[in-house]
């Protein structure tokens, strides 16, 4: 089972007096428990709460957002409140009621420690990627392809370091991350690497999904991104060719390896 995850860095507001905090908090059991007390208490509603820790650090951030249009106190006195409690001071930055709220908060950001992300909507994409092939016809694919391809034998490479898998296991969670960043999600539906026998399954893919009534696959970033993360993994060079493709009425996007 799958479902919806937001990651709300610019949050739908509707003219509600909604503030963002960021505070940080004892990494013990409890502690935030203690913290969210707070706003219950007072009937703040939490439009969204984000926090992250590893076990070996000291204190773990908290950043939210807060919605106060119905309840009886103001942000500083729950400002208050929310340092004694956490014993670190809390940063409030204040959104006059408007249609979106823009986090301000956060930056960089990281999609585990160490390693910064960027987000992109679908529609900043679809922009992207449609444009491009609109300024550069067909050698838009080329430039894709292998702009992707570093990329991804760079995640391929730097995942098995940190993976103590290998062969068909280590495969799986890799692919693991195309879902996670919001790719597509994937399924591994053959494994033989000594025959070239690799095949990979993309569901909504955000790519191919770009494109409708076409005639032949058409995904070139994400196929390079795949092409190079099994280069990654097997240590030598390989592609994938995208035999079924949304973008022409198949159920999902399939991928084939063959050695370069």
């Amino acid at each position: 089972m799958v479902v919806e995850e937001y990651i709300p860095c610019i949050i739908y507001s509707g003219g509600r007096n909604i503030f963002e905090l960021h505070f940080t908090i004892p990494n013990k059991p409890g502690q935030l428990r203690r913290a969210l007390k707070i706003f219950s208490e007072h009937n703040i509603d939490l439009v969204n709460i984000s926090t992250y820790s590893l076990p070996d650090w000291d204190r773990a951030p908290v950043f939210m957002f807060a919605d106060f249009t119905d309840s009886d106190v103001s942000i500083e006195d729950i400002k208050k409140m929310l340092e004694q409690t956490t014993g670190d001071k809390v940063h409030v930055k204040v959104h006059p009621p408007k249609r979106f709220i823009i986090g301000e908060l956060a930056f960089p950001l990281y999609i585990f420690p160490g390693v910064r992300c960027l987000i992109l909507t679908e529609y900043n994409f679809r922009e992207m990627i449609k444009g491009f092939y609109e300024k550069m016809g067909e050698t838009a694919a080329v430039f894709l392809y292998h702009l992707a391809y570093s990329g991804g034998k760079f995640i391929g490479k730097y995942l098995a370091g940190k993976l103590s898998l290998k062969d068909e296991a280590l495969l799986t969670e890799v692919l693991k991350f195309y879902q996670a960043c919001g790719w597509g999600r994937v399924k591994l539906v053959k494994y033989n690497p000594k025959k070239l026998k690799i095949a990979i399954r993309i569901y909504d893919s955000i790519e191919c999904g770009i494109f409708k009534n076409r005639d032949k696959p058409v995904s070139q970033l994400i196929r390079g991104h795949i092409s190079g993360v099994l280069s990654g993994l097997l240590e030598k060079e390989v592609r994938v060719m995208e035999t079924k493709c949304i973008a022409k009425g198949d159920p999902y996007c399939e991928f084939h390896m063959e050695k370069v």
